[in-house]
């Protein structure tokens, strides 16, 4: 807006045909250069102060203002950069106290350190750059959708397995990072991504199963949450990030992709059997592979008396180290609060069991109901009398 045309508010520019703004009392002759005028920050400015109690100020003034903090920017960024510690992550509200923390043994030690990861971060970036550029960019969708017979799908298949880059056991599932430990890892996944794995308690294979979701995302390119296929393993990084699926699908119990990493036999009760329903053949009594053992309706191992000695062994199957990891995830998703995730406090797979006791129930009663009706409709006797004409 052209500033000079407007005119300090009086009384005598009322009787004039002009537009006003009572905030900043001034006046305007047409409707456009108000309508310019609300849209400034000095009509914002002016507005707070009014909202504040306080009288507004001219044009003049505000452009005062807005060079004087300017000046004064400059002066605060340098100071904050120069009482800035990169290498310790400090940060210091005196100069005297920043010169003091440089010249300490605990500084030089840490900015050695610091320097070392800066080069192997180059050198790692470098080796990804060249791997990348090596790696001939492929559109494997259209590979699939052109390929005619089962043989020609499954060659497709194989060349993008061994084109594919493989994610170590200690690498991020969603970003560059690198741990010394599976454990460091699971840590790193939780605290940047809030990634975790329900239900961890019933989990019997942590290794396994982390393996299995890296392979789907670095070889399969798709996402653990949504399913999507995608070309490359950065563009589904960058899905999954962008998305927010940094997480499994569980909302009414584990996938049958994922089932087999756990086992839930210590929730089931007498009354509820998950594979009732789902096993067709479920009273057919099974032989192990081996043949050593029968298989019960209800799950029960029988084994013959001559492998008594080693039943009694009483043998751990569990892999210690693991289980010590799979222990000490599950204390840190009770501190983060991520353990107890179903509606009523317990664990997804006990509410799904609880739920098909209730819907059992529920069918119950119905049917009794139905029964009780049809009974008393039908006018049913429990003795015959013989009718006397």
């Amino acid at each position: 807006m052209d500033v000079e045309t407007a005119s300090e508010f009086s009384e005598q520019s009322v009787q004039a045909p002009l537009y006003t703004c009572l905030t900043c009392k001034v006046a305007f002759r047409t409707a456009d250069i108000q309508r310019e005028h609300y849209r400034q920050d000095w009509h914002r400015y002016n507005l707070k102060r009014k909202v504040a109690g306080l009288q507004p100020i001219s044009h003049d003034l505000f452009k005062e203002k807005i060079a004087a903090q300017e000046k004064d920017k400059p002066n605060e960024n340098e100071k904050s950069s120069g009482w800035n510690c990169e290498a310790c992550k400090k940060s210091f509200s005196t100069e005297n106290a920043y010169k003091n923390h440089v010249v300490s043994k605990k500084h030089l030690e840490s900015v050695a350190k610091f320097e070392k990861r800066k080069a192997s971060k180059k050198n790692e970036n470098k080796t990804d750059l060249e791997k990348k550029q090596s790696m001939p960019k492929i559109n494997w969708k259209k590979k699939l959708a052109e390929a005619q017979t089962e043989e020609e799908v499954n060659k497709v298949i194989d060349e993008k397995i061994k084109l594919s880059r493989r994610l170590e056991e200690t690498e991020c599932l969603f970003c560059d990072f690198k741990g010394k430990t599976l454990e460091e890892k699971m840590e790193h996944m939780t605290i940047e991504h809030t990634f975790f794995i329900p239900d961890i308690e019933y989990l019997v294979d942590l290794k396994g199963f982390m393996n299995y979701l890296a392979e789907k995302i670095a070889i399969g390119n798709t996402c653990i949450y949504c399913k999507k296929a995608f070309n490359t393993l950065e563009a589904t990084r960058k899905h999954i990030l962008d998305k927010g699926h940094q997480k499994i699908k569980y909302e009414e119990g584990p996938d049958l992709e994922i089932s087999d990493f756990y086992d839930f036999s210590s929730t089931y009760d007498d009354d509820v059997n998950p594979d009732e329903e789902l096993d067709p053949n479920y009273n057919v009594l099974t032989i192990t592979s081996e043949g050593t053992e029968l298989i019960l309706p209800s799950g029960a191992h029988i084994g013959h008396r001559e492998y008594k000695r080693y039943y009694d062994q009483n043998l751990r199957y569990n892999y210690e180290p693991e289980s010590v990891a799979i222990n000490r995830l599950t204390q840190k998703y009770k501190a983060l609060g991520y353990y107890n995730i179903g509606s009523s406090g317990m664990t997804i797979e006990q509410e799904r069991l609880a739920k098909m006791k209730a819907a059992r129930e529920e069918l119950r009663q119905y049917q009794r109901r139905k029964e009780m009706l049809g009974i008393k409709n039908n006018d049913l006797q429990k003795h015959f009398r013989k009718q006397i004409i």
